[in-house]
């Protein structure tokens, strides 16, 4: 550790308030965004690339009655800043700036030049009385297609044409889904990057990289992650209006069935919407891990915890009740779908293959349930495998 070293900071930075008490570095050139505490943020506005690690130290806490130390100040300046190309350092190597580990295969399918030219058109959408008279217009057609067409939409055998015509619609919705995130973005001015796919939960998925509204105020950043919602349900309104101009209730029972499906972005507990919005409203990014770590401190002393500690030890342990609750419901109530489930496979794959072949919102459930299972099963398979080959190596 040489504390006479001189920091040096890269001139591809920028700050921006995140909250009362915390900052966001942007390292512009690889794209890296660190959140750091209000008191950090002062500790970096003192390095002029003069000071070396124990003068800038022994500035900071003179001029704020800090107790910071050189071994954690350089600890943070070396260990953590410099790997994301913060602090300039020719011993520690980048970052690069990856997608998420829970995305997997992500590629881009629409470019940002291409996805550029349609936000400007459509970011009139989120003017104030704009938003607000779609939305009511949304609350109505919703009650009223769920109340006309309820057995319709659950329980009604559907034809195999009828469901790829209910794909063809989907995969046109989440397009607009993610338009609808960028959209939002530049109409705030943040930037966005191209439209990406890739697999989540062994699921197909669609992202948009709005990445830069961090630099947002708390409220915006909340309408950006509704924003793709609000285009899929401005796409479900276009649907059932066809419907009921042609009267076709086959379309309106698909747009129900599909607008389903946007409802359940809502959900806090998977990383669809409804968790960045709460990730956000309690401006805690990576809430999952939060809510983890905090399970860990329960035996711990409680004395200096505040009302977010204990929410996010809420949010932890529901997390996990979800789980063991799914895992419960397969394993002991409903042990058959995973016995029989290569039958059940083999059976809806013959049936799909037969012409004029139905199946129900239902019984796409069925499958879908041991799917999952089987899929956390290899995830916490794979996992202990990694530890155990990381513990072996030390």
């Amino acid at each position: 550790m040489n504390l006479n070293k001189i920091p040096q900071l890269s001139k591809e930075i920028s700050y921006h308030s995140f909250n009362k008490n915390e900052f966001l570095i942007h390292q512009t050139q690889f794209d890296h965004r660190v959140k750091i505490s209000s008191e950090l943020y002062n500790f970096l506005q003192l390095i002029d690339n003069k000071k070396n690690i124990e003068l800038l130290v022994k500035e900071y806490n003179k001029k704020f009655n800090g107790f910071l130390s050189t071994e954690f100040a350089y600890g943070f300046l070396y260990e953590n800043l410099a790997k994301y190309g913060i602090i300039i350092s020719d011993e520690i190597e980048i970052k690069p700036n990856e997608k998420p580990s829970y995305l997997k295969l992500n590629f881009v399918v629409i470019n940002e030049k291409t996805v550029s030219k349609f936000t400007k058109y459509l970011k009139f959408l989120f003017l104030p009385k704009v938003m607000k008279s779609l939305l009511i217009v949304m609350l109505i057609a919703l009650i009223a297609s769920f109340y006309l067409f309820f057995n319709q939409i659950f329980y009604a055998n559907i034809a195999k044409s009828e469901w790829l015509l209910l794909f063809f619609l989907s995969f046109i919705g989440v397009t607009l889904h993610e338009f609808g995130h960028a959209t939002a973005a530049h109409y705030f001015g943040a930037k966005h990057s191209g439209i990406g796919g890739g697999f989540y939960l062994f699921m197909p998925v669609y992202f948009a990289d709005v990445t830069d509204i961090w630099k947002l105020p708390k409220s915006q950043r909340i309408i950006v992650n509704l924003a793709g919602m609000y285009f899929e349900l401005i796409y479900y309104i276009f649907l059932i209006t066809i419907g009921f101009l042609f009267q076709n209730y086959l379309i309106i029972i698909l747009a129900s069935i599909y607008s389903v499906s946007i409802l359940h972005n809502l959900n806090p507990f998977a990383r669809s919407d409804g968790y960045w919005v709460l990730s956000d409203a309690i401006e805690k990014p990576n809430l999952m891990k939060h809510g983890a770590i905090q399970i860990k401190q329960i035996f711990k002393s409680k004395k200096s915890w505040k009302v977010i500690d204990y929410f996010l030890l809420i949010y932890g342990l529901i997390s996990y009740s979800f789980v063991l609750f799914f895992v419960y419901f397969v394993v002991i109530k409903n042990p058959n779908s995973i016995l029989y489930f290569p039958q059940n496979l083999t059976h809806f794959v013959k049936n799909l293959l037969v012409s004029n072949s139905k199946f129900s919102l239902a019984e796409l459930g069925q499958l879908f349930i041991p799917m999952l299972f089987f899929y956390l099963v290899f995830g916490l398979l794979k996992s202990l495998l990694t530890k155990k080959k990381l513990l072996s190596t030390r």
